[in-house]
């Protein structure tokens, strides 16, 4: 049985979420990066294996040509399939996708999206505006260790020792 090829599409909504889920520490931000994996690996190849193994059982049956896929974490990423493209629509929590599925079941037929844009390749996924390099903030972080002593430790939490 031969599959479809699909257009990935996003929303506006699911962009802005997106973002905000790369700011929201660090299961948040490893959630977002597997995310932006998964859409740019269907970007390169909409019938890739790898990304249809992330799927949950039980998105497709609350809605109707519905996508959920596992990010690990408690985190889930729900797409949907209408004329020809796979809409990328939610990002968030499990319950914060079942609820989700639960209020947006009724006004689904017509969604506005846009095409995801090109990726070079599957390995280079950009990240939002504002978020930070893994190696970046370990270097900072280094750096504001390198200034911090037990001296200053003891008299900044005092009250505990």
């Amino acid at each position: 049985m031969a599959r479809e090829v699909l257009e990935i599409h996003q929303t506006r909504r699911f962009v802005k979420a997106l973002q905000l889920m790369y700011r929201a520490g660090k299961s948040g931000r490893d959630a977002a990066q597997r995310a932006t994996r998964i859409i740019a690996d269907l970007q390169v190849d909409p019938l890739h294996d790898q990304a249809e193994i992330k799927r949950t059982r039980h998105g497709e049956q609350r809605l109707q040509q519905c996508r959920k896929y596992d990010l690990a974490c408690g985190y889930r990423l729900i797409a949907l399939k209408r004329r020809g493209r796979l809409i990328f629509v939610y990002i968030g929590s499990h319950d914060e996708c079942r609820l989700w599925i639960e209020n947006n079941r009724e006004n689904l037929e017509d969604i506005d999206s846009e095409p995801v844009p090109c990726q070079q390749k599957a390995a280079d996924h950009p990240r939002p505006a504002g978020t930070a390099d893994e190696s970046e903030v370990d270097e900072y972080e280094a750096q504001l260790m390198a200034r911090i002593d037990e001296g200053m430790l003891r008299d900044i939490f005092s009250g505990l020792c």
